[in-house]
């Protein structure tokens, strides 16, 4: 990732999400607050009603309370508990008188009122008839009504003496002007008879005396009818496709749950509005933000985006960058002080590199001195040993010993004489157009036989579409024959030698275009300790060797402004890999 992407994407957390978050925690939280103000209105006209309610209930216990703790009730369930069938008749006629003129009174809020003795035999009955009443239970009031029982007790001995049971007209206990109140035009209050499991009230006639599922399951508000087991709460729900808040207050006696409902989406059009209008000003301040910023942004990373580009120039050995133009903050400073750095390690390069044969010079000076005079001394030895034996007329079999140390001494040392009189050399190579795949072919026609000799397959893929570069054809054959002897010798056993040639683009100083050449073998390798070391002078990992082949085939493709690497090996690579790059020649074909 990019230091602007970084940037940006740091903005984006830290700036723009907040912003971002803000608006929609307001967008939701408006919705959050239009819903509770709802609950609020609706809760106040939900408690009204139940308050209502309940003091109506109230008041039909009071009415049941006075016709059971009357003297003439009294009367007639004492006497009838004793078995006294004179004073029974007697209290049944004071009863009846009491009875109906109080029935007169209570008579709109109730059908019947039955007194029961202990047994539960009817004593007395005010109201329609029990056959009546069945008929009305069979019908389309069922639901209009609600049993209500209240015992009858000794008021001296609080001894049983029975019970009362009342069927109370619903309408008693609704109060139709609260349960009219409504917030808002849609607004609706409904009454739910949790023991019985019915709809007492709604505003449509089709839900009245439903059971409780019609209007709260999956086909209706789609609520679990466990929630108004609480004293008091809210719901909301969707009705006709319309979000609706409900509020709820649930009462013990009766065991009904009133509810107050309103119509979200009916206040919602001014919140909707106003916190459409903020989000999208949290928005677009959130946008404009973004905007600059990331202007901000790319005219400061600008800079840095060439100075990396100049950096990664360098580290593929340009050293003639493109820098961004210095400049008054920090990031033209550093690029002046990148394009100071880049100097000098250019002049440092070059001074290194003047400076590098003559150190050369100087490390073969010292070992040659070293490699010739003990072989001198030795042969210098040898040869007295032999002079004297020659001087006695024989050449004895002893002497057969220091001659074949004077033969492996002389060897030796002709081939660091040789060595080093070959770097030494400081001969112009010869400038021509040369093709790269005759130099490689020639070297290899030299090679041939011991390759053979080793069992060693060549594998050529010369598929360089160009391979002419200029220069001297007799030292770029010696590059690729010390580099085919190299991979020979990592091969005793045999192997395979693959060759490789292909075009491509060139990099650092090489030009335009540069043809690569990669020769592999499959022999050891080059330990990574050693990769460092395989170029200088006098190293070799052989026993017989000087160490200037490689020294000499480096030298060599550098005086063609080309570049001789040992490549990093892949993961499960064996071998050892030399790539070779010469810049092509501009100029046609050789003939």
């Amino acid at each position: 990732m990019t230091l602007r992407a970084k940037l940006i994407a740091l903005f984006a957390v830290l700036g723009v999400a907040p912003i971002v978050a803000l608006g929609l925690f307001n967008y939701i939280r408006s919705i959050h607050a239009l819903e509770e103000l709802i609950a609020s209105r609706t809760a106040a006209i939900a408690e009204r009603a139940a308050e209502e309610v309940a003091d109506r209930y109230a008041l039909r216990q009071s009415d049941l309370l006075l016709l059971a703790e009357n003297a003439e009730t009294q009367r007639l369930h004492r006497a009838h508990l004793a078995g006294d069938g004179e004073e029974t008749g007697a209290a049944y006629a004071a009863a009846d008188a009491y009875l109906r003129r109080a029935w007169q009174v209570i008579n709109p809020s109730y059908r019947r009122v039955e007194f029961l003795d202990t047994a539960g035999v009817i004593l007395y009955t005010l109201g329609v008839g029990r056959m009546e009443l069945d008929r009305v239970e069979l019908g389309s009031e069922l639901y209009d009504i609600i049993t209500v029982m209240q015992p009858i007790r000794d008021i001296e001995s609080a001894q049983e003496l029975g019970t009362l049971v009342a069927a109370v007209r619903t309408r008693a206990l609704l109060p139709e002007n609260a349960l009219a109140t409504s917030f808002g035009r849609t607004g609706y209050s409904v009454v739910v008879d949790r023991s019985g499991e019915r709809v007492l009230h709604h505003p449509r006639r089709a839900f009245l005396r439903q059971h409780v599922s019609a209007l709260l399951g999956p086909e209706g508000w789609h609520v679990d009818a466990g929630r108004f087991s609480n004293e008091r709460g809210s719901i909301t729900y969707e009705e006709d496709g319309i979000q609706r808040v409900a509020s709820f207050v649930s009462l013990s006696t009766p065991p009904w749950t009133v509810l107050s409902s309103a119509s979200v989406d009916e206040f919602a059009p001014p919140f909707t509005r106003t916190r459409l209008v903020n989000l999208i000003l949290m928005l677009l301040v959130a946008a404009v933000i973004s905007l600059a910023f990331i202007l901000t942004t790319r005219r400061m990373t600008r800079s840095l985006k060439s100075l990396t580009a100049a950096a990664d120039q360098v580290a593929a050995g340009d050293f003639a960058p493109n820098l961004p133009s210095p400049g008054a903050d920090e990031v033209g400073k550093l690029s002046a002080a990148f394009g100071m750095m880049v100097e000098q390690v250019r002049d440092m390069l070059r001074r290194v590199q003047e400076s590098r044969h003559l150190a050369a010079v100087g490390q073969f000076a010292s070992q040659l001195s070293h490699e010739i005079r003990n072989p001198l001394t030795s042969i210098k030895l040898n040869l007295q040993s032999l002079e004297r034996d020659v001087a006695g007329g024989r050449i004895p079999e002893d002497s057969a010993r220091p001659v074949e140390i004077c033969l492996r001494e002389v060897s030796r040392l002709d081939r660091v004489v040789r060595g080093v009189l070959n770097v030494a050399r400081t001969r112009e190579p010869v400038r021509e157009p040369w093709s790269v795949h005759s130099a490689v072919a020639e070297a290899l026609e030299v090679l041939r036989p011991q390759l053979e000799e080793q069992r060693i397959a060549v594998r050529e893929d010369l598929r360089a579409s160009d391979d002419i570069v200029r220069g001297d054809a007799e030292q770029l054959k010696g590059v690729f024959l010390n580099l085919f002897l190299n991979a020979a010798e990592a091969m005793p056993d045999g192997g395979t030698l693959r060759i490789a040639t292909e075009s491509r683009k060139a990099t650092g100083e090489l030009g335009a275009r540069a043809v690569r050449v990669r020769v592999a073998d499959e022999g050891p390798g080059v330990p990574p300790e050693l990769r460092e070391k395989i170029f200088e002078p006098f190293f070799s990992t052989k026993a017989e060797g000087t160490g200037f082949g490689l020294v000499l085939a480096q030298h060599a493709v550098e005086e063609h402004s080309g570049r001789l690497t040992l490549e990093e090996n892949e993961v499960g690579q064996v071998g050892a890999v030399f790539v070779v790059e010469l810049p092509l020649s501009t100029e046609g074909q050789a003939s």
